[in-house]
């Protein structure tokens, strides 16, 4: 009756360092992307290439939101995946070619190109970028059952990705310093090659090194009647609209801190870029920290604390004098220190709320395909849209305050002001609710040993 799962003794075991570190080679071409996505293109495009700046706004926010329905069927041909090659690895094979192509589409575009050709690079990019990311947590998933170790692996998994981040932050200045007098263009594509060629190399060492582990037996079909099912989980719900709420926020940050740094607090880029380092190291610094939270406080509780941690220092960069760079370097690294906890603890609670999932379903004694694919394909779903969200509102309404874009050009003080506040306060209520809402999570780790010793007995 049910899914047959691994057993107690295979469910609890430590996974090899080496495994984990193939398993997680994936996460830094798809890490690479995040900062240029976010923080880098929108404003070059709009910037450099001469793309108005509510069309940047309206196509890197359309582009994600039409690419969002397609991570539940992704999710769902990967839970009825059953090959030679594995489930998991014949998906991430396939999105490094995607994420290729759409790669050398978009960091290599020249001024002049169109809203159209810049929509399919992003399109094709994010569809590469959804089949290598959802086949890798999902398979993270099942390299083990046990509630601490999954804390462990995802912060191993964030860990890598937070260095993938840091490493594509230090290309645009080192082309700067190889090749003085190099347009921004240089550091752009420089980007671009950096995941182009890491991609393939990351992700074929994991799919020779690490196994998959026990992928439930039986029937594997999902079906919408499933879809439903987990849809209608208000453990689900809770856990989506944490997970929207905590990606909107560093979205918009991410989206407006070159604007704020260069416009705002008159800093240099080169130099906000290496302010955006230090926040990225703390996070990678206190990623310990928070597991530890983890196994002895409750992942709930220890995502709520990052949450209201993070929300909390936005309000502290308000305060930052023009121009004051030991200030801000300050603000930045206090900004920085929860950055990467929410992420990896999110996934781990999911990897949890797929065991009480299929131990429900167990208990009713109803049929039902295993849905860890379906559940962490709306989970990136959620994601996307959170970032989607602060490109697709903010880039509009800074157009609106009459703020300019272009690098150099003056601001009034009225659309400065306008930008602070968008910078800081949306990010600060968010996470405060974030905080609230996870809070009373149910699945403790007292719930979830009882939820796996049910699921041994079968």
């Amino acid at each position: 009756m049910g899914l047959a799962l691994a057993p107690p003794e295979q469910s609890r075991a430590r996974v090899r360092l080496a495994h984990l570190l193939a398993w997680c080679g994936p996460g830094l071409p798809i890490a690479a992307l995040g900062l240029p996505l976010v923080v880098y293109l929108p404003p070059y495009y709009a910037g450099t290439l001469g793309l108005p700046l509510a069309t940047v706004g309206f196509l890197f926010a359309l582009v994600r939101i039409v690419d969002i329905p397609l991570d539940p069927l992704l999710g769902a041909l990967m839970d009825n995946t059953r090959s030679r090659f594995g489930q998991f690895r014949p998906w991430m094979l396939a999105g490094a070619l995607f994420l290729m192509a759409g790669a050398w589409l978009l960091f290599m575009a020249e001024p002049g190109v169109t809203p159209l050709a810049t929509f399919m690079a992003l399109f094709i990019l994010y569809f590469g970028f959804s089949c290598m990311n959802l086949s890798q947590v999902a398979w993270g998933s099942r390299l083990s059952g046990e509630y601490g170790e999954r804390a462990r692996i995802f912060s191993m998994w964030t860990a890598v990705s937070v260095f993938g981040t840091l490493t594509v932050l230090f290309i645009p200045p080192a082309v700067g310093w190889v090749t003085p007098g190099a347009p921004e263009s240089a550091g752009v594509q420089a980007m671009g090659w950096f995941i182009i060629v890491l991609a393939p190399l990351s992700v074929v060492a994991a799919a020779l090194l690490v196994p998959e582990g026990q992928a439930p037996v039986g029937d594997h079909r999902v079906r919408l009647a499933d879809v439903r099912t987990v849809l209608a989980d208000r453990r689900m719900v809770r856990l989506l609209a944490v997970d929207l709420m905590i990606a909107i926020a560093p979205g918009v940050t991410g989206a407006l801190f070159i604007f704020f740094f260069t416009a705002a607090l008159n800093i240099p880029l080169a130099t906000a870029s290496a302010l955006l380092l230090g926040y990225f190291i703390a996070g990678l610094v206190a990623a310990p920290l928070w597991i530890r939270l983890a196994r002895g406080w409750g992942k709930h509780k220890a995502t709520a604390l990052a949450a209201a941690w993070f929300g909390i220092a936005q309000l502290g960069v308000l305060i930052v004098p023009l121009g004051n760079i030991p200030f801000a370097a300050v603000a930045m690294v206090v900004a920085g220190l929860p950055f990467a906890a929410p992420a990896f603890l999110l996934r781990a609670m999911m990897a949890d709320l797929n065991d009480a999932q299929t131990l429900d379903r167990q208990v009713r004694d109803t049929p039902g395909a295993d849905t860890t694919g379906l559940n962490f394909a709306i989970l990136t779903a959620t994601a996307k849209l959170g970032y989607a969200i602060p490109v697709g509102l903010t880039y509009p309404l800074l157009g609106l305050i009459g703020f300019d874009p272009t690098p150099g050009a003056p601001n009034s003080e009225s659309a400065l002001t306008g930008l602070r506040w968008l910078f800081a306060v949306p990010p600060f209520l968010l996470s405060l609710a974030a905080a609230a809402v996870i809070w009373r999570w149910p699945i403790t780790s007292t719930v979830h040993a009882a939820i796996r010793a049910q699921l041994a007995k079968g």
